[in-house]
């Protein structure tokens, strides 16, 4: 053990996949890009919060392309009637073919409120955009006894 490694970890030469490059900024092929808002009842939500939000609406939002045009974020705290405090969020998505489709979800912290309500979000813009995401079960065949 007389040497230690001075670094435990290597750091990304290049951007990460979900942060945006200039060029995608500006805009893609048909030149609109996914707006999103993040608001926070009472107080402005800190960089860290904002960063986060807009990190799980990409990766939630991302496969759909430019048929979503805006995401609203909505973060609060509502008391709990049992006592304390829960952690509140409420997305929408408005889409180009169908309106709009919502999503809440309520936590104890508001990391895993934000990504239940992406989650969710997700699976509401692929049912108005796609139908039902889940592929058909098949059933199976009857069995019948031999006799009957």
């Amino acid at each position: 053990m007389d040497h230690l490694p001075k670094k435990y970890w290597t750091v990304c030469a290049g951007p990460s996949r979900l942060q945006m490059t200039a060029k995608e900024r500006e805009g893609n092929a048909t030149g609109r890009t996914l707006r999103i808002d993040v608001t926070r009842a009472g107080l402005r939500p800190s960089a860290g919060l904002r960063a986060m939000a807009v990190r799980c609406v990409r990766l939630a939002m991302g496969r759909f392309g430019v048929r979503v045009q805006k995401v609203t974020v909505r973060m609060a705290e509502p008391a709990n009637p049992l006592g304390g405090l829960d952690q509140r969020c409420r997305m929408r998505a408005w889409l180009q073919a169908a309106g709009g489709v919502r999503a809440e979800a309520i936590n104890g912290k508001m990391e895993a409120a934000v990504g239940r309500a992406a989650a969710r979000l997700a699976l509401g813009v692929a049912w108005a955009l796609e139908g039902d995401p889940y592929p058909a079960r098949r059933r199976p065949a009857r069995m019948t006894r031999p006799g009957r």
